[in-house]
């Protein structure tokens, strides 16, 4: 029986490689969330840019000229999209 525990405590002892295969997955996962984040900041970001030139735009030229020009802007951009037609499957 001692033999037995022996061999079990040594079969599964933590090595240095076992904890790192352990830690590996863990480490993957946390690298990724922090990559998350990241990219959640970035477009954080962008948003409070794109919100703050916007306001500057009204504050200058006024909120009608910049209301038309956003109107136009997205009129193109409807129109420079693609119509989806969606037909039966036969």
């Amino acid at each position: 029986m001692l033999r037995w525990i022996t061999n079990w405590a040594i079969h599964n002892a933590p090595t240095p490689e076992k904890q790192a295969d352990k830690a590996l997955g863990e480490m993957r996962l946390l690298l990724f969330q922090a990559e998350q984040r990241v990219l959640d900041a970035q477009l954080q970001a962008d948003y409070y840019r794109a919100r703050l030139a916007f306001l500057e735009e009204v504050t200058k030229r006024g909120i009608e000229h910049v209301s038309d020009q956003r109107k136009a802007q997205q009129e193109t951009s409807q129109a420079l999209r693609p119509s989806v037609k969606l037909t039966a499957a036969q």
